[in-house]
C-alpha cells in the first residue's frame, strides 16, 4: 500500500514539474504577441479586483468560423500575423496546411458563454489584480502573450494603447 501511494506521489510531483517546465520554457522563448482588448468590466464582488478579459480577434475567429460552419470543437487552431508593432490580427483558421512567411499559430477555445450561446477564449478570460488598482488598469488595451511554435499562448501582462506595460 505505501509503495502505490509513494508511486502516485512521485507521478503527481513529475507531471506538475513537466507542466511547470513547459510554461517556463514558453515565457523564456516564445514569441511576443498582442491582442488587442474588446470592451471589459473589471470588477467581482466575490474575487475581488480582476479584468474579465475579451479580445477583439475572438469576434473575427468567430466570424471564420461561422462562414466556414465549422463543427464545434473546443480546442482549435488560428493562423495569425503580426504587424511591426507586434499585434496579432487573423489570417484564417488553420486546416494544416503549411504556414506562409510571417504567420504563426494561436491557440483557442470556443467555451459556453457565461450570457448563453459560445464564446472564442484566447488563453484566459480574466486578469487579477492587486486590491485598488482597478485606474490603473483601465488603460489597458492589449493583452501581452508570449506563443509558442504549436501556437500555445499564456498571457504575461496588459499594456495600453502605446504598448507600455501597465
Amino acid at each position: 500500500m505505501k509503495r502505490w501511494i509513494l508511486i502516485a506521489w512521485v507521478l503527481t510531483l513529475g507531471l506538475a514539474a513537466a507542466a511547470v517546465g513547459t510554461r517556463e520554457h514558453l515565457l523564456a522563448r516564445g514569441d511576443t504577441v498582442y491582442l488587442r482588448l474588446a470592451p471589459v468590466d473589471p470588477r467581482s464582488l466575490m474575487q475581488g479586483d480582476y479584468m474579465a478579459l475579451n479580445f477583439a480577434i475572438a469576434d473575427a475567429i468567430r466570424a471564420a468560423r461561422q462562414r466556414q460552419d465549422l463543427p464545434a470543437e473546443r480546442e482549435q487552431v488560428a493562423v495569425v500575423r503580426r504587424d511591426a508593432r507586434g499585434e496579432a490580427s487573423l489570417v484564417r483558421l488553420h486546416a494544416g496546411e503549411p504556414l506562409a512567411a510571417g504567420e504563426q499559430l494561436l491557440r483557442f477555445q470556443t467555451v459556453p458563454s457565461r450570457w448563453g450561446g459560445v464564446q472564442v477564449q484566447v488563453s484566459t478570460d480574466a486578469y487579477f489584480f492587486q486590491e485598488g488598482q482597478g485606474a490603473r488598469f483601465e488603460k489597458a488595451r492589449f493583452g501581452e502573450f508570449r506563443v509558442g511554435a504549436e501556437g500555445q499562448a499564456l498571457l504575461v501582462g496588459l499594456r495600453d494603447e502605446n504598448l507600455q506595460p501597465l
